[in-house]
């Protein structure tokens, strides 16, 4: 048992600064594809003539809660409130994003350029509309935070470096493994915490899989592949991933060996979901996160120099402890809140007290902290929206959209890092059948419908071509189809990758 005790925790405390410094690094990679992705967008999502035009909002915030009392400017954090979002303002602030992310990259002044990444990024979150809702946004802001306390305020930080991690950054590291094994825990207890009478055919009867690689957002053609395999092999498959997300997560609290199994079974899982899945950013974004568990004995040679034995400051760490403290509160309120109000709760007691969770939400649009529950729920059919527009109200023609299916002989291709927003959107709306005035998609559809209808080109770049180059639709509809992957017989007669049955239509014929 000794032997055994002394193999888990070690004889020795291990140093992590290289992956410490591998992680600010890789942080600086992700805001850069992050900010990137978004900033070729901004014109036909949040600009002037965009389907969710930023300005508009921080009008109406101003006109309606603002002035009247009944919210500030608090509830919607962002630049824009200095600035304005005028289209060269939404360019600029992309353009210093990106800029800011390069100088991390590099390692120059690198704590004062990840907080201007997290600040800009945070403004493009808070602005972006139903754009900007997804959980990895909110979880590369909440990963900026800890990275900024990891981060150097040197103006270099080289990669290769003897000096010790000062007792400020070896708190931010232990925020960053409480991060991973957080994201990882909660996104495997929510698929059995959530499984109910209502949702059977998710994750208790093994069948997830079956579904998952065809229903998924945007799959990619290994999906396709995946898709095929036997149905023995879909249900194993289940196993290892449970094992990653709710046993490895504990790996991170015990001893620098079981944390290295941890990072790389947590590594192993996120390249398994990049390689059959379009998820944008967020894979990559895990991998980061993953890299502080590494101890430094765990890396090449080259990357270690002898560590000499320096005074830890506490200067840094007596600045920034109110702000370690708040994440740890914030941390123990998000953690004892989940595993309280699930279905199937791992906490009979909500042990949160209520000043803590007043807190929470006072400080929820800055998301320094947040659940998180990845595929929590499996859709086990697959609903496209085809848009078709028409001159006569009689012949009509389809718009194929760029990245989600439309076409049955377009092969699923790889997309990722790049998050086409509008795509996504189109999938969450597909779910819901039918057209709803009061869907939170709403907004953004009806202006889509209007600028098409109008002939305006900046919804064009949605569309791989323009079924109408001369003269705008005069009428518009949306039918509702459930698509379907083709088997390897199927796909080697017909040359097509999907199949599909007409459901209905998602939305009625419309005019201007």
């Amino acid at each position: 048992m000794k032997l055994l005790f002394d193999w888990i925790f070690g004889k020795e405390k291990p140093d992590y600064q290289i992956g410490a410094r591998l992680f600010c690094r890789g942080m600086g990679l992700i805001f850069l594809i992050a900010t990137l992705s978004w900033w070729v967008q901004v014109d036909h999502l949040i600009c002037k003539n965009g389907l969710v035009p930023a300005q508009e909002l921080l009008d109406y915030l101003d006109q309606h809660h603002v002035k009247a009392g009944a919210g500030s400017r608090w509830s919607v954090p962002s630049l824009f409130w200095i600035t304005g979002a005028s289209d060269p303002a939404i360019h600029l602030l992309c353009l210093l994003g990106c800029l800011c992310a390069a100088l991390v990259l590099v390692g120059i002044v690198q704590g004062p350029a990840l907080l201007g990444c997290w600040v800009i990024y945070l403004s493009f979150v808070t602005t972006g509309d139903t754009f900007m809702s997804f959980q990895w946004d909110i979880l590369l802001l909440e990963a900026g935070v800890i990275a900024i306390l990891l981060s150097s305020w040197r103006l270099r930080e080289r990669l290769v470096s003897a000096a010790p991690l000062s007792l400020r950054r070896q708190a931010a590291l232990g925020l960053a493994w409480l991060l991973i094994a957080k994201l990882m825990f909660l996104s495997g207890w929510v698929k059995l915490a959530w499984a109910g009478s209502s949702q059977p055919e998710w994750w208790p009867d093994l069948t997830a899989l079956t579904y998952h690689y065809q229903t998924q957002p945007l799959p990619n053609v290994i999906a396709w592949f995946m898709h095929q395999m036997p149905i023995w092999f879909h249900k194993t498959s289940l196993w290892p991933m449970y094992l990653v997300e709710l046993v490895f997560p504990f790996f991170v609290f015990f001893g620098f060996r079981l944390r290295f199994v941890a990072a790389v079974g947590f590594i192993g899982l996120m390249v398994l979901i990049l390689l059959t899945g379009n998820f944008t950013y967020f894979n990559w974004l895990s991998i980061v996160l993953c890299l502080p568990l590494i101890a430094d004995r765990f890396w090449p040679a080259r990357f270690i120099l002898p560590n000499p034995a320096t005074p830890r400051k506490w200067v840094s760490l007596a600045v920034t402890s109110p702000v370690l403290l708040l994440l740890v509160l914030l941390n123990f309120q998000v953690i004892a809140t989940n595993l309280h109000q699930a279905p199937k709760p791992l906490l009979t007691t909500d042990l949160s007290p209520m000043w803590l969770d007043s807190l929470a939400g006072n400080l929820s649009p800055f998301h320094l902290c947040s659940g998180y529950g990845l595929f929590r729920t499996m859709t086990t059919d697959r609903p496209e929206i085809i848009l078709q527009g028409s001159l006569d109200g009689r012949i009509w023609k389809n718009y194929d959209f760029k990245w989600k299916p439309d076409e049955l002989d377009e092969r699923p291709r790889f997309v990722a890092p790049h998050q086409p927003r509008v795509a996504w959107q189109m999938w969450f709306a597909a779910l819901e059948r039918q057209y709803q005035v009061r869907s939170r998609n709403s907004r953004w559809m009806e202006d889509m419908f209007v600028k098409i209808l109008k002939g305006d080109n900046t919804v064009q770049v949605l569309f791989r071509t323009n079924p109408f180059p001369t003269d705008p639709p005069k009428f518009l509809r949306g039918k509702l189809y459930r698509f379907e992957f083709t088997t390897f017989e199927e796909l080697r007669n017909s040359k097509d990758w999907w199949k599909k049955t007409e459901i209905g239509d998602y939305l009625p014929e419309i005019s201007l």
